[in-house]
């Protein structure tokens, strides 16, 4: 079996400021797998500190084909990351923030 990303996955993370590593984790380890609506493809869903990690995978043979990713807020907020920071700055922010607690404590 061999994980495929696409060309428009690679470019897609980019823009919408996804780690790969996280990527990874939705398509291998998904909390959720949910048929999708629109193509013939299914959405592996990741809660990973409190967002949701969505990666569209197609089956080929026993190959997965990554075709693209993106996140949201595990509250069901839909994220826009037109204008709000990127999910690695956030993730970021929580993560400094959690770690400036623990070392206050």
């Amino acid at each position: 079996m061999q994980v495929i990303w696409t060309n428009h996955l690679k470019e897609r993370i980019q823009q919408r400021g996804l780690s790969p590593s996280l990527v990874d984790k939705a398509v291998r380890f998904p909390d959720q797998i949910v048929k999708s609506n629109t193509t013939d493809s299914n959405k592996h869903i990741k809660t990973i500190n409190g967002y949701k990690i969505v990666a569209a995978v197609k089956r080929q043979g026993s190959d997965w084909i990554i075709t693209s990713a993106w996140w949201n807020y595990a509250d069901g907020r839909s994220a826009n990351t037109s204008s709000s920071k990127f999910f690695l700055e956030r993730w970021i922010d929580s993560l400094l923030r959690w770690l400036e607690k623990k070392l206050r404590s």
